[in-house]
């Protein structure tokens, strides 16, 4: 369901459009573990892309801790050693898959430094991590700590082996994407461990910067990542600018809940909202429905597709087909005692008091003052001295009121109000407040508990569940689609300034490529200008067709087109030799179908040269050459500003072909585009 019923959000987008963000970032429950196996799917699509993918076991981290001992105390020390272990990691990881490649490990051979040290990583069958341990090991001295880390890049020859490994690539004309996940397994929130996280992204960055070549993504949850932010004072300058947060709104949460549904139930509906309308009924049809069924959520699609799950559940056994508000009602209830449960399983050997004393808040407000806390708490501590607990009895004298109210915070059960945000902060690696509780302060139960607990308020507002910060001291703001949008406006805007004619030509290459990779990111892989430079029939840009849309299933059905040729032309009137041109490339893989993108005001085909050509070089050819003018495509990007709109293209280009085909050409089309499910 992680990959059939996955939606290409704006965070996708921006990872597939661009190389601007090496980390992502989410909270629990937001996408990360869906967005990891997509776009391990996606870069698989290219040939040209190597995708290696990373995820850690517990034990893998714990051993590595153990290599980094000498650190202990000093976060920077462990961030410097482990970024260069990281990256030399990485690296050899690229050369050993190289080195098995059927048709690139020759190229291994030749590099005789670089042989030596796959040999002694390829000796043991073990994790990377394990490799990278037991090689590092030799080079860290107990005695002298700095000595070694400054020594460290010498002894792994890092920077030779780099620039073999890059070297390496540049000859296969391949590219790597490394993809990391699963980094909070065994994570423990120290300087060892969030050094070993801060050397991970500083490699990563680096790589990333340094070379097209390899691109490193790592995954990271909000806690993990918020520590690091804390600790590193280098934070802002190396690596804030890399981050991309995970964030969804209730538009994307419904384009979600409804391709869930439409997967599940074998829905043929168009819209989202009608999808969510045929499932449910009553009070929760329409988008206000919708919206209430989110106030029993965080905005994270996992609370979602929870809470949904069980909602169907429950109609289903009282033989309705439809939800209705009291199935969504119950279903929220017996999640949040279900996550009330957990809470007391998950702590009770470590927090004998808990069940005890969260009980206490039972039948009242979630919001209070610190003052009224710590009354409950005495409250429920009377309770565990009449049932002679003796374990929770023990631990609740010992922690005191004020010792058991940190510690609810520490289990993330309260949150903290933070004047200077207007935000509730919650927090769940077990960690103590940044600050003491002062008696005036307000705090907050976590809305998963409210139903559970029976208080007297039990669902969010959209507005509030965007002020509960759960897992970190942020605002739950996305900057994505604002990034995302100026980048477009900056290419939309980029066309205008090139000149027409041969001294612009290079520079409108440019702009057509970095267009077509924005605007068919998830269709076309490994976009490149003049990927057969040294023939003698050069074509302009080449990408492959995944077929993963009707409209590109429709060309690689009907036209035999795999590689998709793009010919750019720099000026606005087109003649013979450009379409005798474009069509003398269209053979094998390349299909009978091509584009040439030109100048010119309008993509439509006037009669004339334009329309009389097209017709030529079908009827003597069977080649349909298409006109893609540069204004058309910066309509296309224009669409994408919108995440609801972006089955629009898809849509354009459907219209357009059929125009070609039925209008110019006179063919009788016997195809029809299915509706979208995410047509608006």
């Amino acid at each position: 369901m992680l990959s059939s019923a996955f939606i290409e959000t704006p965070d996708f987008r921006t990872l597939i459009e661009s190389d601007d963000r090496t980390v992502v970032v989410g909270r629990r429950g937001t996408g990360k573990s869906a967005l990891f196996i997509n776009l391990k799917k996606h870069w698989a699509k290219d040939k040209k892309t190597i995708s290696l993918t990373f995820s850690p076991e517990d034990t893998e981290i714990i051993g590595f801790r153990s290599l980094l001992r000498p650190f202990s105390g000093s976060f920077t020390l462990a961030r410097a050693a482990t970024r260069m272990l990281w990256r030399y990691a990485m690296l050899m990881e690229i050369a050993f898959y190289i080195s098995k490649h059927y048709k690139l490990s020759d190229l291994v051979e030749k590099e005789d430094r670089l042989r030596e040290h796959l040999d002694r990583w390829s000796e043991s069958q073990t994790p990377f991590l394990t490799k990278c341990r037991k090689i590092a090991k030799s080079f860290l001295s107990i005695d002298s700590p700095e000595e070694a880390i400054g020594d460290l890049p010498l002894n792994l020859e890092l920077a030779s082996i780099e620039e073999s490994i890059l070297k390496l690539l540049s000859k296969s004309d391949r590219r790597v994407v490394i993809l990391m996940d699963r980094l909070d397994e065994g994570y423990e929130p120290d300087a060892i461990g969030i050094g070993i996280i801060a050397g991970l992204a500083y490699a990563a960055v680096e790589l990333n910067q340094k070379s097209a070549f390899i691109r490193p993504i790592i995954f990271l949850r909000d806690n993990v990542f918020r520590a690091l932010a804390k600790e590193d004072p280098d934070y802002s300058r190396n690596i804030e600018g890399q981050v991309i947060r995970l964030h969804w709104d209730w538009a994307l949460l419904l384009l979600l809940a409804a391709k869930r549904m439409k997967v599940t139930f074998q829905l043929d509906i168009e819209k989202d909202q009608r999808v969510w309308d045929r499932c449910t009924a009553g009070d929760l049809q329409g988008r206000d429905g919708f919206k209430k069924c989110l106030q029993f959520t965080l905005y994270r699609p996992r609370d979602l597709l929870s809470l949904l799950n069980e909602s169907f559940f429950c109609s289903f056994r009282h033989g309705r087909s439809t939800a209705i508000l009291e199935d969504l009602e119950y279903a929220a209830k017996s999640i949040s005692v279900a996550r009330l449960e957990d809470l007391w399983k998950e702590y009770q050997k470590i927090f004998p008091p808990i069940q005890a004393i969260t009980s206490g808040f039972k039948n009242g407000e979630p919001e209070l003052s610190v003052t009224s806390a710590l009354f409950k708490i005495e409250q429920a501590t009377e309770t565990i001295e009449d049932s002679g607990d003796q374990a929770s009895l023990s631990e609740a004298r010992l922690l005191k009121a004020s010792g058991i109210l940190q510690s609810l915070y520490s289990v993330g059960f309260i949150g903290m109000h933070d004047q200077n945000t207007s935000s509730f902060t919650f927090c769940h690696d077990g960690r103590t407040p940044d600050k003491g509780f002062e008696s005036a302060d307000k705090i907050l139960i976590h809305p998963c508990y409210w139903l559970g607990l029976n208080l007297s308020k039990n669902a969010l507002s959209p507005d509030e569940a965007e002020e509960i910060n759960d897992e970190y001291d942020i605002n739950v703001e996305s900057l994505n689609p604002k990034i995302r949008n100026s980048k477009i406006g900056q290419i939309v805007s980029h066309l205008d300034k090139i000149q027409q004619g041969k001294e612009g030509d290079r520079e409108f290459e440019q702009w057509c490529l970095e267009a077509l990779r924005v605007i068919f990111a998830a269709h076309l892989t490994g976009l490149n200008l003049h990927p057969n430079g040294a023939a003698i029939q050069r074509r302009d840009i080449v990408g492959t067709n995944r077929a993963k849309s009707e409209f590109w299933e429709r060309i690689l059905q009907d036209y035999k087109v795999r590689q998709v040729v793009f010919d750019a032309k720099n000026f606005q009137d087109l003649g013979p030799d450009e379409y005798r041109q474009l069509q003398s490339y269209l053979t094998g893989p390349y299909g009978k179908l091509g584009f040439i993108i030109n100048r010119d005001e309008s993509e439509n085909l006037n009669s004339g040269k334009d329309l009389d050509w097209t017709k030529e070089m079908y009827t003597s050819h069977q080649c349909l050459i298409m006109k893609l003018p540069a204004k058309f495509l910066s309509k296309l990007l224009q669409k994408l500003r919108s995440p609801e709109k972006h089955d629009a293209i898809d849509r354009q280009m459907w219209n357009l072909l059929s125009t070609y085909e039925t209008n110019y050409l006179g063919l009788k089309s016997t195809r029809t585009r299915k509706k979208s499910p995410h047509t608006k």
